[in-house]
């Protein structure tokens, strides 16, 4: 699943509150802290209050009882956490009630202290942002929904960074005396290896094992920066990783109840305010990190150079991202053949696609994530967030705290941290809005990889934890899928066996919440299916990512120098069998049951699963009521990634395209040239009248720099990404299967399925930056090596 943009709702915006309301809400925000809070973080506090809002006056606080830390690593708090919730759930032997009374009484201890702890320039410094006033017109509460902050970033969109290496390792020392070498050559202008390719100034190089392209380094933790140890498996009853030869419906049951009280346990243990007390106020710095932290902070917030400055980016959320976003892009990947057209589903496909390389860095980096989020403001940020995922899931109620609505103004600690910079988004409060919205307002595996990054740590690695949850977001993933079929509900028919079940309640919802409807959209929905196999295709991808990333979190990290593949599933997989439509659904089966999910069909009749969805909708439509959807949550079915429909005849493309005009000058290009992502014509020679469809600027546009073009007048293909050029052979040869460049021969050419399968899938994998075979012909701009 994927969010994109929708348009603007205009009328709708951001309710502004009165200097007198902003004055009341502050001192309301200050006593709830200080009711829980240490005095020396309160002071913090009212300095950050003071300096951010100017126009303010803080008023007196109420006297404060000071109290003793207690302190405890934060490992081990978190492993007995883990115990603690293990031998409640399992003491309640099926009977299970989330039903409790939660103590609010951490929450603004939790965000307090979180302030607190933010670099004490910046809290004593006035805000850089833009004409940063704050007055009682410029304090809003924000009134949309937001999609976008599954991912991180200004803008929010649909992208993020993906990670890949080519497994080689390098000592630290020896690649700062490369890397030094590089920039005085470049500087000096004297010519060096891979001076056609990289641009040292911003970080590249070639591995200088490989000559692969790089610009950063992952390090591997010594035991004396390791926090958690190394991941291990926990014992327990589910079907062991990759064995499908006994899988059965016999035994499966829902474990949605489980899945709920697990998350609204750990909520009611770790933040406990003795428990919050307990944590060492330690900010755990890695400098070995620091340059991949700064070019991964370039990249999400470009523009922004002293964001880093301000303490609120926070390192653990934006590799832990980097890790969501690649896992994604694998499973993407995985769907496509290398030497056909037709997509592959099966999990040994999916499986091979944790290549060595790919499987070492990305082993790597969860093993760096799990021990830097142990750092004291990330576990404040984490446990602040199950708090709000505890509301959103276990008791769907949207956040006083979040509720956007000035007419119930009370303590809002989140819109202190929001308003404190106004204009800019920070990783901490976007992390905080998705936990806090509706839980169906987003995508399934966003959040289920969010609520894994925010739980204790032995969690991860604990299979009834991960297949508990994995089955309370496969509910809000269904869910998710039976409003986008109400869409389509002329498409398919409802028999008397699907009445009284979940997809009726859905439906008479959203009948009654129209404008709900609207906020999920879905443009693959084949109409040919019925409801329930539509159900299926929909929910296919949230199942692979799953089985993706619970692969990558037992299998064993591969060492950089070795060549095998401990990334195996169980059975063999045949490059020449053909799929379809039946083998999705065959596949999405067999996970369903890999995961010890039950028939579909069990789940919509399931009470349990009705009243909890029933919980989610009436929240999602009590907020879509007030707050208007500028976006909409797109959501799709496993379809394989696709480069443009070509012709079979190249004749037919070249006289389609050789004399169409520029619609900008009007005149006919010199070089067209054939964007293969969306379709549009553009030329590698840059002009000044036709600026917008040169190929560079186009791939920016399009792909995020990436740019895949077929020049209509040589019948090769140009690869584009940024500055950077390549040329890849034509699909299209003659009759004997060789290419004719240029059209000199004047042979009849004829599209090659092979070729066009594996530029798709390179583009797919991302191997444009990887492949060596396009490295070699690589150039930037108009540098060309003779």
């Amino acid at each position: 699943m994927s969010n994109g943009a929708s348009g603007d709702n205009g009328s709708d915006g951001p309710e502004a509150i009165t200097l007198n309301q902003l004055e009341d809400w502050l001192q309301i925000v200050v006593d709830d802290f200080a009711s829980s809070g240490q005095p020396a973080e309160v002071n913090s506090f009212c300095d950050f209050t003071k300096f951010r809002f100017p126009s303010v006056k803080n008023g007196n606080l109420h006297s404060i009882s000071t109290t003793e830390r207690s302190v405890q690593p934060v490992e081990k708090l978190e492993e007995h956490a883990y115990l603690l919730v293990r031998e409640s759930i399992s003491g309640l032997t099926g009977n299970f009630s989330t039903a409790e009374i939660i103590d609010k009484s951490s929450e603004p201890l939790l965000l307090g202290t979180y302030i607190d702890t933010l670099p004490e320039e910046h809290k004593t410094t006035p805000s850089a942002s833009k004409g940063n006033h704050h007055s009682n017109k410029r304090i809003k509460f924000e009134s949309s929904l937001h999609p976008d902050y599954d991912n991180l970033g200004p803008s929010g969109n649909d992208g993020g960074i993906y990670i890949s290496s080519c497994g080689h390792a390098v000592h630290q020392g020896c690649l700062d005396r490369y890397l030094t070498s590089l920039r005085e050559r470049h500087i000096k202008r004297i010519v060096f290896e891979g001076g056609h390719i990289v641009d040292p100034a911003q970080g590249e190089f070639l591995c200088p094992m490989c000559r692969g392209l790089a610009n950063s380094v992952l390090p591997t933790l010594p035991t004396n920066l390791r926090k958690v140890p190394k991941r291990h498996r926990i014992s327990t009853t589910y079907t062991s990783v990759g064995d499908f030869s006994t899988l059965s419906d016999v035994g499966c049951s829902l474990h949605l109840e489980r899945g709920l009280l697990l998350i609204e346990k750990t909520e009611n243990i770790v933040c406990r305010n003795e428990n919050v007390n307990a944590l060492p106020m330690e900010n755990i710095r890695i400098e070995i990190l620091d340059p991949m932290i700064h070019l991964l902070c370039g990249m999400y917030y470009p523009g922004q150079d002293k964001i880093l400055e301000t303490g609120r980016v926070d390192s653990a959320a934006l590799l832990w991202h980097t890790m969501k976003y690649s896992l994604a892009s694998i499973e993407i990947a995985a769907r496509s053949r290398k030497r056909s057209l037709y997509p592959k589903y099966d999990r040994d496909a999916l499986y091979k696609e944790l290549n060595p390389s790919t499987g070492f860095i990305l082993s790597l980096l969860l093993d760096v994530i799990q021990n830097v989020r142990m750092s004291y403001p990330t576990v404040l940020l984490r446990y602040h967030a199950i708090q709000l995922f505890s509301r959103s899931l276990c008791r769907g109620t949207y956040s006083n705290e979040l509720s956007g609505s000035c007419s119930q103004l009370r303590g809002n600690m989140l819109h202190v941290l929001e308003n404190s910079e106004m204009g800019l988004h920070f990783p901490d409060t976007q992390l905080l809005r998705l936990a806090s919205e509706p839980i169906i307002a987003h995508d399934s595996f966003s959040s289920f990889i969010w609520i894994l990054f925010c739980l204790p740590w032995p969690m991860l690695s604990c299979r009834d934890s991960y297949f508990s949850l994995v089955h309370v977001f496969y509910v809000v993933s269904m869910t998710q899928a039976i409003i986008i079929c109400h869409k389509r509900r002329q498409s398919f028919e409802i028999g008397h066996v699907l009445h009284d079940t979940m997809i009726t309640d859905i439906f008479q919802v959203i009948e009654e919440h129209s404008e709900a409807g609207q906020y999920f959209e879905s443009y693959s929905v084949s109409p040919a299916h019925n409801i329930l196999d539509a159900v299926s295709s929909l929910l296919f991808p949230y199942l692979r990512r799953c089985a993706l990333l619970w692969k990558l979190i037992n299998g064993s990290a591969v060492t950089p120098f070795n060549h095998g593949n401990s990334y195996r599933a169980g059975f063999h997989y045949s490059e020449n069998y053909t799929y379809d439509n039946l083998e999705e659904l065959y596949e999405a089966d067999k996970l369903r049951k890999y995961f010890n999910i039950p028939p579909d069909y069990d789940i919509l009749k399931n009470e349990k699963s009705r009243s909890t969805v029933l919980a989610w909708r009436r929240h999602f439509c009590e907020v879509v009521d007030v707050q208007k959807c500028r976006q909409v949550l797109k959501c799709t079915p496993a379809i394989p990634f696709k480069l443009m429909l070509l012709p079979y005849l190249y004749q037919d493309l070249l006289q389609r395209y050789i004399k169409k005009s520029c619609p900008e000058c009007g005149g006919v290009r010199e070089e067209p040239a054939l964007c293969l992502l969306c379709g549009k014509l553009c030329s590698p020679n840059w002009k000044t009248c036709c600026r917008e469809s040169g190929c560079q600027t186009h791939a920016a546009a399009c792909g995020a720099g990436m740019g895949v073009f077929i020049m209509i007048k040589r019948t090769t293909v140009l690869l584009q990404r940024s500055a950077r050029q390549a040329h890849w052979p034509s699909p299209y040869l003659d009759a004997f299967g060789e290419e004719d460049i240029e059209m000199c021969r004047g042979k009849l050419l004829f599209l090659n399925e092979e070729r066009y399968a594996a530029l798709t899938h390179m583009v797919a994998s991302h191997g444009v930056d990887t492949s060596s075979e396009v490295l070699r012909q690589t150039t930037i701009g108009n540098f060309f090596v003779f």
